[in-house]
């Protein structure tokens, strides 16, 4: 038998629920559905599901550009686990080199480098990467399981804070050959040659035709203008500008021209992402004095893409940890010298710990030991 308070109970559940039905605001189900959506793509993921037309990078400058530079990030998620190696080599010189006796050319005084990178990227987002060139110099870094461990190109693996530390960028830095190459060039002319296959995927092979397919290099367009330091009081009206160093940096980003470019490109028929690449240039930087010979940059470029889809296994590597901080000193001041000791006042030295088979038995005395004070001189 039912009580009448169970029945009302039950009538008012069945309105309330009836009510909370039949009157619902639109408003209220947008913002219900936009909160329980599935999360969107941002940043390299994001950028990753555009699709691109590997056929149209010799007829789209734009385009080329966007696959060329296009970020280690992006290519982590068109192509998933992957290796890549590359290897870049430079020498400056200025001025035109003397001869040999032998009819060589003497290079003694040129600036070379060759340097070599190599990337092993799982589909998990875990990757490592090695940097190092032919003067003994370099490091190595591996991302696992949200941690960042790196090492010198001789030490022992240390785990870095990652608010102080970026793998990306270290990964970017390391495989930027392709994007450094086209900035010089100023955008690279493509000609298309055909279907090819590289590494065991199908491809599409791009001849070099030179360079300046862009009309102006893009600059960042969130950061202000470059503002240099005031001239001192007296000089008005003297610009300062850049320092040296980084006068030649700009020196170089706004007259650099490309003499002979070579070489050629392979990107992935599927993803458009770049698989290859043998790429060779000299460029040329006109000095600030009409009178003084111009400097000449030959760089030659090279990288390759292997293993893709396949299992890549990146592992925490084993690393030394840090060291511990010492204790600190009883009197700082008079360890780092900021206090003279008295001339008179005798160093007290405090009783040693015994061992627990020759300590004195429990008591009142022995709970409780007292220092020993220092004998005073009789007057």
């Amino acid at each position: 038998m039912r009580t009448p308070w169970n029945k009302a109970a039950l009538v008012v559940t069945l309105v309330g629920s009836l009510a909370s039905t039949g009157c619902k605001r639109p408003e209220d189900q947008a913002a219900k559905a936009r909160i329980f959506s599935p999360e969107q793509p941002t940043g390299a993921q994001a950028e990753a599901q555009e699709k691109l037309d590997a056929h149209k990078l010799g007829s789209d400058p734009a385009l080329a550009e966007r696959v060329i530079r296009m970020p280690q990030a992006e290519i982590a998620h068109r192509l998933g686990a992957h290796k890549t190696e590359s290897k870049v080599s430079f020498d400056w010189t200025r001025g035109p080199a003397p001869l040999l006796e032998d009819g060589g050319v003497d290079t003694s005084n040129a600036v070379t480098l060759v340097e070599e990178a190599q990337l092993a990227q799982n589909s998990d987002g875990d990757f490592s990467v090695q940097l190092k060139n032919d003067h003994n110099q370099g490091f190595e870094l591996v991302w696992a399981r949200g941690g960042a461990y790196a090492r010198g190109l001789f030490g022992p693996f240390h785990k870095r804070r990652t608010d102080r530390t970026d793998p990306n960028i270290s990964r970017e830095q390391s495989l930027s050959v392709l994007a450094t190459f086209d900035r010089l060039a100023r955008g690279l002319k493509l000609h298309l040659v055909g279907n090819a296959r590289s590494n065991g995927r199908n491809a599409i092979e791009y001849s070099i035709d030179g360079g300046g397919a862009l009309a102006q290099e893009p600059g960042p367009k969130d950061l202000p203008p470059v503002t240099y330091p005031e001239p001192p009081a007296g000089q008005a009206g003297k610009a300062l500008g850049a320092d040296p160093d980084t006068a030649r940096r700009l020196q170089l980003r706004e007259k650099v021209q490309s003499v002979l470019l070579s070489g050629h490109l392979f990107v992935d028929a599927e993803t458009c992402a770049p698989l290859a690449a043998e790429l060779t240039g000299k460029f040329r930087v006109p000095a600030s004095n009409a009178s003084a010979p111009p400097s000449e940059l030959n760089l030659a470029v090279s990288f390759f893409t292997s293993d893709v889809g396949r299992g890549v296994t990146i592992k925490v590597p084993a690393f030394e940890p840090d060291p511990s901080t010492p204790h600190g000193v009883k009197d700082p001041l008079r360890f780092m010298g900021k206090l003279a000791s008295a001339p008179d006042a005798e160093e007290v030295d405090e009783p040693e710990e015994e061992d627990d088979a020759t300590a004195a038995p429990a008591g009142p005395a022995s709970a409780h030991p007292q220092k020993t004070k220092a004998p005073q001189d009789a007057p």
